[in-house]
């Protein structure tokens, strides 16, 4: 699909972006994909989606990232019920779906109520029938702890105090992805729980930020 007035094609960028790191998508993840970032631009005309208004920039830090993110998942053999914490322009957790099939049911939790009826659109739209969407605010791992989950993700939360508590919503054997720096992670939380410890790291493309793989024993 070609951007009005311009040449930016989000079919093949993305294609482009994905083979860039090893990524190949079929036809329908990039018509999936393509879905989203459709009703994004849809409505973020008339809402505050995402701050990121460079198409091509849209690509690599919200749909690649998110890809990346679910490969990653899959190389460690994460999978099961995955929540998506702030989840309001639908990323990661989207991107992830796509790139993981496996990270099912999907639970989005948003506590703005526009943005979370974004998302019920947008899960229209996909078709897909087992996610579920949450309208609610977070303040502690408590306020979770009736969705239990076999991973978690959030970019749209700052998960600190969540770690500090241990995430008693992510059951036993779980994963946690969080997208951020080590030395952040290592700054805010200086000693994890014990039942939580890092299993694996990741880079994203051109940031400092990278992806940290928490496990729950």
């Amino acid at each position: 699909m070609t951007e009005a007035g311009g040449g930016f094609s989000f079919r093949r960028e993305i294609r482009r972006a994905a083979a860039g790191q090893g990524l190949t998508l079929s036809e329908d993840q990039v018509r999936t994909l393509e879905i989203h970032r459709d009703l994004l631009s849809t409505w973020g005309r008339r809402m505050n989606l995402t701050a990121i208004r460079d198409p091509g920039e849209v690509v690599r830090r919200h749909f690649l990232e998110g890809l990346l993110a679910g490969a990653f998942l899959g190389r460690h053999g994460a999978s099961g019920t995955i929540l998506d914490l702030g989840s309001g322009n639908g990323f990661p957790a989207i991107p992830i779906r796509v790139a993981r099939p496996e990270a099912a049911p999907l639970i989005l939790v948003e506590s703005s109520r526009k943005r979370a009826a974004f998302l019920r659109a947008l899960l229209r739209e996909l078709g897909w029938r087992d996610p579920r969407g949450e309208v609610r605010r977070v303040e502690t791992g408590r306020d979770l702890q009736d969705l239990p989950c076999d991973i978690f993700t959030t970019r749209g939360v700052t998960p600190f105090d969540l770690l500090e508590e241990g995430l008693p919503f992510l059951n036993r054997g779980g994963s946690a992805l969080l997208f951020l720096r080590r030395g952040d992670l290592v700054e805010r939380v200086p000693q994890l729980p014990p039942a939580l410890r890092v299993a694996a790291e990741g880079p994203l493309v051109g940031r400092e930020a990278g992806m940290i793989l928490l496990r729950k024993d």
